[in-house]
C-alpha cells in the first residue's frame, strides 16, 4: 500500500536521526514514534485523535508494543496494542491516540513514549515524540493553495496543468489554485513568493509548504491540510460603475487570541478560462497514454497533439499585491478570538496595464500569510459582484457568510460568473439573485 506523503517524510527524517545520532542503542525492538505537525481541535471538541507515524528499525517484525500517552507531563492513559499485521523492518504504522476533550484555548503538548516492544523494553534512544495541540473556540475552515509556475512553451507544463485540474474538481471547496505565467501570452512579472524559489518549469508549491513531484498532488494537498490553521478568512470584491476598479475586503476572524501574532495578507486576481486560437502548449507527453493512469486529466494532452491548441487556461493570475510575503499592517500583531478583521484594497485601471479576456471570469484570492515560516496557512476565493450587489455586509464572527453555489435561472450549476440573473446560494442557507453585466 503506497505510504503517505507524511509517512515517508518520518521515515526519513528518522533515518537522518540516526545517522546523525549513531551512538543510539540499536536492537532487535526498536519502535519509535514521530509526531505529526500539529492536531488543532476545538474548544470542547469530543474524539479528537492525535497521528503519530511509528517507524520499526529494528531486526524483528513488531507484532505487538505498548505506549504511555501523556498531556503537558500528565498521564492519559497506558495501552497495549497487539498487530493483526505485524510491522517490519524499516515499515511504518501510523497510531492514532484518542485526546481528551479540553474547554480552555491555548497550546498543548501531547507526548507519546512507546515503552515496550513485543514485550520487551524498547531499545531506542527517542522511544518519544510529542504533538502540539491547539484548542481553539472554532475549528476553521482550511483551504490549501497550489501556486502553478508554468509556461505554454514549457513542454513537461502539461503535468502541472492536469493537477490543478485534477484538484479543482476533487476540492472544489478547499482548494485554490493560482498558475503564474512566464513570458508566454498570459505571462506576469514580479509574482515571487517569499520561501519558495522556481528552479524549472513546472513548480508546483502547495501553500508553500512542499513543492509537488507527483501526478495529482493529493499527498501534498493533504499535508497541507492536515497542518490546518488558527483562524478563518473569507473575501468580497465588487467592481465600480465602469467595470475599472475592483474594491475588496476580506475578514479574518482567529479563533484565539494572539499577543505576537505574525501574518499577512495578500490579494490575487485570476482568470479562468482564457483561450487564444493561436496560442500553442508544448506538449512532452503526447502518445504516452500511460500518464493517464497517473491521472486522467493527462487524456488531453496524451490524446492532444504537439503542441496543442484551444486549451482553455484557469487559475491564471493576472495581478497581484503583497504576494511576496504579504501587506504590510495588514493584520494587526495583536489580535482577539472570535473578532473578524477587516482589511481594504483596490485594484485599479483594470484594462489599462492589464486587459481581461472576460471580466465575469475574474475572480479575486485572498492569501493569510504566516511571517514566520512564509507558508500560505489560509485563504479564500470570491467572485466579483458588480457595482451596488455585493455590497459588504456587517460580519456574524461566529458564521462567515460565505458563497458556496451559483446558478443561472434554469437551475444548472455555474462554474463563474455569467451574464444575466445569477442565483447564489450561501453557507448560511440563504439565496439571492444577482445581477451579472
Amino acid at each position: 500500500m503506497k505510504k503517505s506523503s507524511f509517512m515517508r517524510l518520518c521515515a526519513l527524517m528518522l533515518v537522518l536521526y540516526i545517522c546523525n545520532k549513531a551512538f543510539a542503542a540499536f536492537g532487535d525492538n526498536n519502535l519509535a514514534p514521530i509526531a505529526s505537525p500539529s492536531l488543532i481541535v476545538e474548544k470542547g471538541e469530543t474524539n479528537a485523535q492525535g497521528k503519530f507515524a511509528c517507524v520499526n528499525y529494528g531486526g524483528n517484525a513488531i507484532k505487538s508494543f505498548h505506549y504511555r500517552l501523556s498531556i503537558d507531563g500528565k498521564v492519559l492513559e497506558e495501552k497495549e496494542v497487539k498487530l493483526a499485521q505485524p510491522i517490519a523492518p524499516t515499515d511504518t504504522k501510523e497510531l492514532l491516540v484518542n485526546v481528551p476533550t479540553l474547554k480552555e484555548l491555548g497550546d498543548y503538548k501531547v507526548t507519546c513514549e512507546i515503552t515496550k516492544v513485543n514485550g520487551q523494553p524498547n531499545t531506542t534512544t527517542f522511544s518519544e515524540s510529542s504533538l502540539n495541540m491547539v484548542v481553539l473556540s472554532k475549528k476553521p475552515k482550511c483551504r490549501v493553495v497550489f501556486e502553478d509556475y508554468t509556461a505554454t512553451w514549457c513542454q513537461y507544463c502539461p503535468r502541472a496543468t492536469a493537477i490543478m485540474e485534477y484538484m479543482s474538481k476533487k476540492h472544489p471547496d478547499d482548494f485554490i489554485g493560482i498558475a503564474i505565467h512566464s513570458r508566454d501570452q498570459m505571462g506576469i512579472e514580479n509574482y515571487y513568493g517569499t520561501g519558495s524559489p522556481v528552479r524549472g518549469y513546472p513548480t508546483i508549491w502547495a501553500s508553500r509548504y512542499s513543492q509537488i513531484k507527483d501526478y495529482t498532488g493529493e499527498d501534498a494537498y493533504d499535508d497541507a491540510k492536515n497542518r490546518g490553521a488558527v483562524m478563518d478568512i473569507e473575501v468580497q470584491a465588487e467592481w465600480d460603475v465602469r467595470k475599472t476598479t475592483i474594491s475588496v475586503q476580506s475578514f479574518t476572524t482567529f479563533r484565539r487570541s494572539l499577543s505576537n501574532a505574525r501574518y499577512a495578507l495578500a490579494y490575487v486576481i485570476v482568470e479562468d478560462g482564457m483561450q487564444g486560437r493561436s496560442w500553442a502548449q508544448a506538449n512532452y507527453f503526447y502518445g504516452r497514454y500511460e500518464y493517464e493512469n497517473e491521472n486522467s486529466e493527462l487524456r488531453t494532452f496524451t490524446r492532444g497533439g504537439n503542441p496543442v491548441y484551444n486549451l482553455k487556461y484557469n487559475h491564471v493570475a493576472r495581478d497581484f499585491k503583497g504576494i511576496g510575503s504579504g501587506i504590510d499592517n495588514s493584520l494587526p500583531s495583536r489580535v482577539t478570538a472570535d473578532k473578524a478583521i477587516s482589511h481594504k484594497v483596490t485594484f485599479s485601471n483594470i484594462g489599462t496595464y492589464w486587459q481581461p479576456q472576460n471580466k465575469n471570469n475574474l475572480h479575486v484570492v485572498v492569501l493569510v500569510i504566516d511571517r514566520s515560516s512564509n507558508y500560505i496557512v489560509n485563504a479564500a476565493r470570491c467572485s466579483i459582484g458588480a457595482h451596488g450587489t455585493t455590497g459588504v455586509e456587517a460580519v456574524n464572527t461566529q458564521t462567515e457568510r460565505v458563497e458556496v453555489a451559483r446558478f443561472n435561472l434554469k437551475g444548472q450549476r455555474l462554474s463563474a460568473p455569467e451574464p444575466g440573473i445569477n442565483v447564489v446560494k450561501y453557507n448560511d442557507g440563504t439565496v439571492k439573485k444577482v445581477l451579472v453585466r
